[in-house]
């Protein structure tokens, strides 16, 4: 009688070389989500920027971007009636994003906290209506380990460019 089949040998002999091929493509795999985690980010804050300036110029009055606490922990958009950079009660929050994992976000000083645009879609720091100093300044998004990232620069026009960003910008 003869038997069809694999030995044990054989099996472990499989085994081993499916390990191999895993641990050599799981650092790439995972190099692949971050940058996705991080091209994500990127594409929903740019997308915020611009429905801020968006509404902005077709409401007529200040809106702010402004983060939750970091950039990374989301952010909220409201129409700033009163231009004081401040959400009040007569002002709801119009989109309230949520925290974005395995990115860090930064901006620099200008950015760090909120962007505002005015009527004429200029990003202008909160004060008064239609003024205000100018706002530029740059967004650097990274991904949560070591990696390339993204950086978001806001032009003193209100629009935004998006650049890549090197591994020494994220460290």
């Amino acid at each position: 009688m003869k038997f069809t089949g694999f030995t044990l040998i054989e099996l472990l002999i499989v085994i081993v070389i499916l390990a191999i091929v895993l641990v050599g493509a799981t650092p790439n795999f995972t190099r692949s989500i971050q940058n996705s985690r991080t091209k994500t980010a990127q594409y929903e804050l740019l997308g915020a920027i611009e429905h801020a300036r968006s509404l902005a110029v077709f409401n007529g009055f200040r809106s702010v971007l402004k983060a939750k606490n970091d950039w990374h922990d989301g952010w909220e958009i409201f129409l700033d009636r009163n231009n004081d950079g401040i959400a009040g009660d007569d002002e709801p929050i119009l989109l309230d994003h949520p925290p974005l994992p395995g990115v860090t976000i930064t901006g620099n000083k200008h950015v760090e906290k909120l962007i505002s645009f005015v009527s004429t879609g200029e990003a202008r720091a909160p004060g008064q209506a239609n003024a205000g100093s100018f706002t530029v300044g740059t967004l650097i998004l990274c991904p949560a380990t070591k990696g390339k990232g993204y950086k978001l620069v806001l032009s003193r026009g209100g629009r935004t460019r998006t650049e890549a960003s090197q591994v020494q910008d994220c460290d």
